[in-house]
């Protein structure tokens, strides 16, 4: 936060003006790359975990319950949308 020159407090309320918090902010962010990466056809040799370890969601029974709730459908459900 330093490198952008604000302070934690102000960073919070700023989000918390948008209607998040820093940690649902940061998972909306990181869902958001794994859709992208599902959607992208030169990714399909990774499993749909790694997809999600490659976001920070390790776990990946959780990263696929945190999509579904996110997207409506489970990670493999997305993947295979697009094809």
């Amino acid at each position: 936060m330093a490198a952008h020159r604000i302070s934690r407090r102000y960073l919070y309320k700023v989000l918390a003006a948008q209607g998040y918090t820093v940690a649902g902010w940061i998972r909306e962010q990181r869902l958001a790359r794994c859709r992208r990466d599902l959607a992208d056809p030169a990714l399909d040799h990774l499993p749909v975990g790694a997809v999600g370890g490659r976001w920070g969601l390790a776990d990946p029974a959780q990263f696929s319950h945190a999509f579904k709730a996110a997207y409506g459908m489970s990670p493999r459900e997305a993947r295979a949308a697009r094809r």
